[in-house]
């Protein structure tokens, strides 16, 4: 332990973990507005304020080292708080999906080995019950809790850890689970860091004071682009639902620039009349449709961005930018090309990479890959393979190197001794008029 002197930026011993580069964010820019939800915005400043009381209180609740502790809560200012604070104490942040039950809680905590549980009041019941069940020291991010207490009432601890190795687990995050158990994928600060640096490298560059707008969960895809935006000296506004009457309103303001959103929210954004003062609206986590991305086209011009990454190997696969968007049908339906940190090939069965046009598994490397998954090395080692994971998703690339995502392995069908992506179908079926949409 090192003394907390609220700044380490100059010790000889400093790392690039998470804990810095917002430590360092907060110094350069202590005024930026680095979160907002529409009711509670915090600068550069008040945020790393905010976290390390959060991180004292964390530690003077006697969690060891490396302690994991849940985040289980809505979309809020106080999630970004908890976020860093974790970040400062230095220990392991395992996001909870606040969509899923108790019995899902139960099972991630258990499998994680939680320590300790952070919480909206919205989950006071789940909290509880985990509690006293697992015996989780639960802390709430709002006052008024009738089961845990405000975390800035908490006992402080006197000091802070110094900086962690970068291959330090830095978060868990469980995967959905639709091959069996959900595996904890543990993402240490390199990959983090990595992933944070990739998004500014094809979405920047953001200038300080500019701020995206995230309306999917912080505990999935939308987390990821806390970091990028702090590090620049900008900031991040939070919807704590998805409203487009919202997103219209927040897209007037002159510094926000970025919407990220899923392609079923494009849907409620085309049909809204409205100036959408967005440079880009940066979509991903599923396939979009193909009347729908003519018609997202069509209403809101050459202003869409696609990403696809999955949780091993954290959003940053591959992008199709702006102008891709306006090139021919083939591209446009694609998933764009490796952004310029990540290597991907398409591999058969015998893990041999194919001729350009043809099917197989998509391998990427990169520095943002995943550490492995939590207890379980076999699984680990079966997809993460000499520096490569293997996606379990099918693809094609083309001579000129753009992907097209032909759904997961395990869903392609055979007929006749050929396989067929249900992907493809649903593209064809999706072009004929009287169709709306196909799963």
């Amino acid at each position: 332990m090192v003394p907390d002197t609220g700044n380490y930026l100059g010790a000889p011993e400093t790392s690039l973990d998470i804990s810095y580069l917002i430590k360092r964010a907060a110094r350069n820019f202590p005024d930026a507005p680095a979160v907002d939800d529409g009711r509670l915005a915090l600068s550069a400043a008040e945020l790393d304020e905010s976290a390390l009381r959060l991180a004292r209180g964390l530690l003077g609740q006697g969690l060891d080292p490396d302690a994991r502790v849940g985040v289980l809560s809505e979309n809020c200012t106080e999630y970004v708080v908890a976020d860093v604070g974790i970040a400062h104490a230095r220990l392991v942040r395992v996001a909870l999906n606040a969509r899923l039950h108790l019995a899902d809680f139960r099972f991630m905590a258990e499998d994680v080995g939680m320590a300790a549980l952070l919480h909206s009041r919205a989950f006071d019941a789940e909290a509880a019950a985990l509690a006293d069940e697992l015996g989780l020291v639960t802390i709430s991010l709002e006052p008024g809790s009738e089961v845990s207490p405000h975390y800035p009432d908490l006992p402080a601890a006197a000091s802070l850890p110094g900086p962690r190795d970068e291959e330090d687990p830095a978060w868990i995050t469980y995967t959905s689970g639709t091959s069996g158990r959900p595996k904890g994928v543990v993402l240490s600060h390199r990959s983090l860091r990595e992933v944070a640096l990739n998004l500014l490298l094809e979405l920047g560059p953001v200038e300080p004071g500019e701020q995206v707008v995230l309306t999917q969960p912080l505990s999935h895809g939308a987390g990821y682009f806390v970091l990028p935006w702090l590090m620049s000296g900008g900031g991040v506004y939070v919807m704590r639902r998805f409203d487009p009457a919202e997103a219209l309103a927040v897209g007037q303001r002159p510094n926000v620039r970025l919407l990220k959103l899923v392609p079923a929210m494009l849907e409620s954004i085309v049909e809204l009349d409205g100036d959408w003062g967005y440079d880009s609206f940066v979509y991903g986590a599923a396939p979009i449709a193909g009347p729908l991305l003519e018609t997202a086209l069509d209403r809101l011009g050459p202003r869409l961005v696609q990403i696809y990454g999955q949780t091993e190997a954290p959003v940053t696969l591959t992008c199709l930018d702006r102008a891709d968007h306006l090139g021919d049908a083939d591209r446009r339906f694609s998933a764009g090309r490796p952004f310029r940190s990540v290597a991907i090939e398409v591999r058969d069965e015998d893990d041999a990479p194919v001729a350009p046009g043809e099917v197989g598994e998509v391998v990427v490397r990169g520095s943002h890959l995943m550490s492995g998954y939590h207890g379980l090395p076999t699984q680990t080692a079966a997809v993460l393979r000499d520096g490569w994971v293997h996606t379990r998703d099918m693809g094609r690339l083309d001579e000129r190197g753009y992907l097209t995502l032909l759904g997961r392995s395990d869903e392609m069908i055979n007929s006749g001794g050929f396989n067929i992506s249900p992907r493809e179908v649903e593209l064809a079926l999706g072009e004929h008029p009287a169709v709306d949409d196909v799963a």
